[in-house]
């Protein structure tokens, strides 16, 4: 396990920011007060600021330039190219964040709407959009977007010479194995198109990990053309545990990876803890005390209670309940054929391979978080599996990479080599025709003319007053807003 360096003091800041700004803006004072001493605090106690950078000056320009290619290929945020559907709502809440008062609040007729979301991700984009403007934000967000990456891509080529020292394509294939990760689910596609759809082609430019209807576990390309917000915060939380977690200095503040992670999306958040805890189960005893004394977890604690305070706030009404008393028994075989297909075929592969305790409370925690539902869009398996996956995916990558030639490593090619597949089916929608985003929807004048006019947006905004968010949230400022009179959004439609 590598020792914390500089490396990881910029992945936690990337993370850390946007929970800073939140803090600042939306905040009444002393909340804000507190956060802000708490986070800096955390932050000036890490390990790592005497440690080195550890990648070459080469090394570090090619994860550049290849994050700077990987974000303007999917990543949706400049569409130059196809932008998956999701962008509508996603560009109206950088637009609100950009161009008024913060905390949000929406006046529609008699009834006022507060945005109540997970806003990390857009907070530097929108800082960027208040000085120079829409189009500054939706620049920046593309940047911001890239900067992940290139931590992302930092973390798999620093773990790759942490692992296999001297093998020169290692990083190069890690990152390649990582970055087209997915299940099979051009296997189950293929057959439904061919016996109950419209062929083959049909695949081609539609998408298709909603095959199992209920459940989604989504691919790494998946992933980034629809929620980079939701990505970003669980693969850099988990490559962070992959490279550290055996290191006591790194469990004593690996709480403030995790809470900043929560304010960008707390269901993935949640997952990499699951991940972290059973990492340091593992470790041992001296490194789960470093855990529970650390003061940087600790002010990490006050860093998030407000955010969590502010994310929970009226979400009982998001659709919510286990799985069988939702869809019934009827859903255990679709749930069983789902995991083989998406997770157990790899992973039994990867076991054939290498040994690994933490992969199996990985592969363990992705078979049971299907039995809750949370979310519209069952949001508790999608993004809470986030993290789980990325470890699958770096599993697979080292056990391809250390194994011997033969039958077992050719079995896990050829099932990484059909997921790669799949995400290449996924990646097709980018040859559909562009649309230009929205440059002055607000979100309800979006939800009202986007393609989700049917969905319950209790996971966006709640009423407003709200006893619980009043002590907490710093005075909003009325934006009226009447969906039902305002020019398009997007006059020709492209979404």
């Amino acid at each position: 396990m590598a020792a914390p360096d500089r490396l990881l003091l910029a992945a936690t800041a990337y993370l850390l920011l946007p929970g800073l700004i939140f803090a600042g803006g939306f905040l009444a004072l002393p909340w804000a007060a507190a956060c802000l001493l708490a986070g800096i605090g955390a932050a000036a106690l890490m390990p790592g600021w005497r440690g080195g950078w550890p990648l070459s000056g080469r090394a570090t320009l090619a994860c550049a330039a290849g994050a700077l290619a990987w974000g303007f290929g999917a990543s949706g945020t400049h569409h130059l190219l196809y932008a998956a559907v999701d962008w509508q709502i996603r560009d109206a809440v950088l637009h609100d964040l950009a161009t008024g008062p913060w905390p949000v609040l929406y006046a529609i007729g008699d009834l006022a709407w507060l945005l109540r979301a997970p806003l990390g991700y857009y907070m530097p984009a929108a800082v960027a959009g208040r000085i120079g403007g829409i189009a500054a934000a939706q620049a920046a967000l593309f940047l911001w977007t890239a900067l992940g990456l290139f931590l992302v891509l930092a973390l798999l080529a620093a773990l790759a010479r942490d692992v296999l020292p001297g093998r020169r394509r290692a990083g190069l294939v890690l990152a390649l194995v990582f970055l087209t990760f997915g299940g099979l689910d051009l296997l189950p596609n293929i057959w439904l198109d061919a016996t109950q759809g419209e062929g083959i082609a049909s695949y081609w430019g539609r998408g298709g990990e909603w095959w199992a209807r209920e459940f989604q576990f989504s691919g790494h390309v998946t992933l980034l053309l629809w929620v980079p917000n939701h990505a970003l915060p669980a693969w850099i939380p988990a490559l962070l545990l992959l490279r550290h977690a055996r290191q006591p200095r790194f469990a004593a503040m690996a709480g403030l990876p995790l809470a900043a992670a929560a304010i960008w999306a707390p269901l993935s958040a949640l997952g990499a803890g699951v991940l972290a805890a059973a990492a340091f189960a593992h470790a041992g005893w001296p490194v789960i005390r470093a855990a529970l004394s650390g003061p940087a977890n600790w002010l990490s604690v006050l860093l998030v209670v407000p955010a969590g305070l502010f994310l929970m706030a009226g979400s009982s009404s998001i659709p919510h309940g286990f799985l069988f008393g939702i869809h019934g028994w009827e859903s255990l075989p679709r749930l069983a054929l789902f995991l083989l297909v998406e997770v157990g075929a790899i992973a039994a592969a990867v076991l054939l391979l290498a040994r690994s305790r933490l992969l199996a409370v990985a592969v363990g925690l992705l078979a049971v978080l299907p039995l809750y539902v949370f979310g519209p869009g069952n949001e508790m398996t999608m993004r809470g599996g986030i993290a789980a996956l990325a470890f699958l995916a770096v599993a697979a990558a080292l056990a391809l990479l250390h194994a011997a030639p033969g039958w077992r490593r050719a079995l896990l090619a050829a099932l990484l080599a059909v997921g790669a597949a799949g995400q290449g089916m996924e990646a097709s929608i980018l040859f559909a025709e562009p649309w230009p985003p929205s440059q002055g929807c607000t979100l309800p004048e979006a939800a009202a003319q986007s393609v989700f006019t049917d969905t319950d947006w209790s996971h966006y905004v709640i009423p407003w007053p709200e006893r619980a968010l009043a002590a907490l949230l710093a005075t909003p400022a009325e934006r009226l807003v009447d969906p039902e009179t305002v020019a398009r959004c997007w006059p020709e439609q492209g979404g």
